[in-house]
């Protein structure tokens, strides 16, 4: 068996979008042989209402224990129906701050956050995800509710333009390597919409600088999008 030299990780804040995120992530996980790691951040000010500390401490106590068993179910769950290992953790802090320091920790090549649904933007908000976009050696995986992916289903690729890094990115090869041929090339974004449950991005097609950019692009596709490195 391959040792795995990828790893995925799932940003994501347990919402709607979480089915299709982890679908996705296993859907590619189990077609380049990589593993999955489930990461949850909240921030404190959504659980605490008072300024006593007692009160406060207990309160995060309690969300702990409740956040911990939901995670444990959700991950346990998928892990035996599709017999795929996925570790997972959470803390909570600064959204931006605790992904930036969990990112730099575990060093993941993959990381994979959601998109809500009829909405431009990804699920951890506009600028945090734009945030995302910007780590360098990353491949940036979007995943939308709409076309979505599924672990037993065929992964149809289309590619944006040019992949200009395509030959140096040994995720992106390991998913052209297994997905239904032929690949489908789109010159224009809105025309990529037919029998494509994927589409590969190159980075340099995307402006994480820009909001406008970067919903423009989001508004658009209605199916999972790939920002190759």
């Amino acid at each position: 068996m391959d040792v795995s030299k990828h790893k995925i990780v799932v940003l994501s804040d347990l919402g709607d979008s979480t089915t299709t995120s982890m679908n996705t992530a296993i859907c590619l996980a189990k077609r380049t042989n990589a593993n999955i790691h489930f990461f949850h951040v909240k921030k404190p000010t959504e659980i605490i209402n008072t300024d006593n500390q007692l009160s406060a401490k207990r309160a995060l106590n309690s969300k702990f224990i409740k956040t911990n068993k939901e995670i444990n179910k959700l991950v346990s769950s998928y892990s035996k129906k599709y017999n795929i290992d996925i570790t997972s953790s959470f803390t909570f802090g600064n959204v931006k701050n605790e992904i930036d320091t969990f990112i730099e920790d575990t060093n993941p090549n993959i990381i994979v956050i959601g998109k809500r649904t009829n909405k431009s933007v990804a699920l951890l908000g506009d600028k945090i995800s734009k945030h995302i976009l910007k780590k360098k050696g990353k491949t940036i995986i979007i995943a939308s509710s709409e076309n979505n992916l599924n672990p037993e289903n065929e992964i149809y690729l289309g590619v944006y333009n040019e992949l200009a890094q395509q030959q140096n990115n040994d995720f992106i090869n390991k998913i052209i390597d297994n997905v239904h041929k032929p690949l489908k090339k789109f010159k224009e974004v809105d025309s990529a919409k037919e029998n494509v449950n994927l589409l590969l991005v190159d980075r340099e097609n995307i402006n994480p600088k820009s909001t406008k950019s970067f919903n423009k692009l989001l508004s658009k596709i209605d199916i999972s999008l790939v920002v190759a490195n």
